[in-house]
């Protein structure tokens, strides 16, 4: 299985959802699209590698594959959606109604990313119908499912991967989706012993493991919840965190009314959009106290502003969980939140969807407007204290 799909379940794009579109090509090879040192990224180089090698097979599909492959896991974890535009020229040959299996596997991912969600699953159950035991295609199609708000439905998909994926990936998937039920100290327990069993594991899986472990830990309002962060960050390298992981971190330190640490944690990796918007939120509540940051403040919300005007011109829309943050928790907009939020509940429905639901609504002063979440969190049985301290709130 490869690190791109064992760590779907991590990736956060701050690109919207989008019909798809024609992958940008240049008209001169020897145009430079993008400058990186490679000394420093080693996974860039790898994919330069492997760009080579398909272009020294032309007409070859596995070479294909493996290029496009690389660019997606070089896209996630530098956050950077050019690659994906990369992967999706790579695999442009197939690309039809019938196209190979592998195809459509990249193909899902891609569509995924840009949370084309209907697009994505039609190809995963075109694959899982040709092949059942796909373990790639079963764990995206299970992340595509949670995220749309169905925990038993992706646990369907999570326990199909018992016996087909690694033990740690399996148990991973099923705890990550069975904390979203009735159960999640039960779903902890089994990742947490799971996480004791693997540890000759690859770093993939492992890192995939502490992170969904520290998420059900703040779900559950758990002591050592910060501990769960910390030890999933150590499996990494402190000059590139996995990106989902270092939001979600800086998240905890948000929700925990802690910007200042937020602040420190983010300032180093301040040209990721998902840093960028967080550091806006740790800094605008910051600026009462600190109003020497209110430059700084400026000239982030001017770069968030032209990001977010750049993806409008692409044909992008933007990720409307961020958008919805940043009118609520940047602009002190919760009226003109309320309606981006609202649309994004539509599309995905994930407890921190849920939250942002229910603190635009009560900011907007139209509590009735959140009923759909409400209704959700009683038919499911999702237990987060985040959402459990905001409705106790006055």
């Amino acid at each position: 299985m490869t690190t791109r799909l064992l760590m779907a379940v991590l990736m956060v794009t701050m690109l919207g959802a989008a019909a798809a579109r024609e992958p940008y090509r240049p008209g001169d090879d020897e145009q430079v699209l993008l400058r990186l040192n490679d000394r420093e990224v080693p996974e860039v180089s790898e994919v330069w590698a492997a760009r080579k090698a398909m272009r020294d097979a032309p007409g070859e599909l596995s070479p294909a594959l493996d290029f496009a492959r690389r660019a997606i896991e070089a896209g996630r974890q530098r956050a950077d959606p050019r690659f994906m535009s990369y992967a999706e020229a790579a695999i442009a040959p197939w690309n039809d109604a019938d196209p190979p299996l592998e195809v459509r596997v990249i193909r899902a991912t891609l569509a995924q990313h840009r949370h084309d969600f209907e697009a994505a699953l039609a190809d995963l159950d075109a694959v899982l119908a040709e092949a059942p035991r796909h373990a790639q295609a079963r764990l995206t199609r299970s992340v595509i499912r949670r995220v749309q708000g169905d925990p038993q439905a992706a646990l369907r998909d999570c326990a199909a991967l018992v016996g087909v994926a690694s033990p740690l990936v399996a148990s991973t998937c099923v705890a990550d989706s069975a904390s979203l039920g009735r159960q999640p100290d039960a779903a902890l327990t089994l990742l947490q012993t799971a996480i004791e069993r693997a540890t000759q594991a690859p770093l993939a899986e492992r890192r995939w493991a502490f992170t969904v472990r520290a998420e059900i830990a703040e779900r559950l309002g758990r002591d050592d919840t910060e501990r769960c962060f910390r030890e999933a960050l150590n499996l990494g390298r402190a000059e590139r965190p996995d990106p989902y992981l270092l939001y979600a971190y800086a998240d905890f330190l948000l929700e925990m009314q802690r910007p200042d640490e937020a602040r420190a944690l983010l300032l180093p990796h301040a040209a990721l959009d998902g840093a960028l918007l967080r550091l806006a939120i740790a800094e605008t509540r910051l600026l009462p106290g600190q109003p020497g940051l209110k430059p700084a403040l400026d000239a982030r919300k001017n770069l968030i502003a032209t990001r977010f005007d750049m993806s409008r011109r692409r044909g992008d829309t933007p990720h409307q969980r961020e958008l919805a943050r940043y009118l609520l928790e940047v602009e002190a907009d919760p009226v003109a939140a309320l309606p981006v939020a609202l649309n994004n509940w539509a599309q995905q429905r994930e407890p921190a969807d849920a939250l942002l639901v229910l603190k635009a609504a009560a900011g907007a002063g139209r509590r009735e407007a959140a009923r759909p979440v409400k209704d959700w969190l009683r038919d499911t049985g999702v237990q987060d204290q985040r959402i459990t301290r905001h409705l106790a709130a006055p």
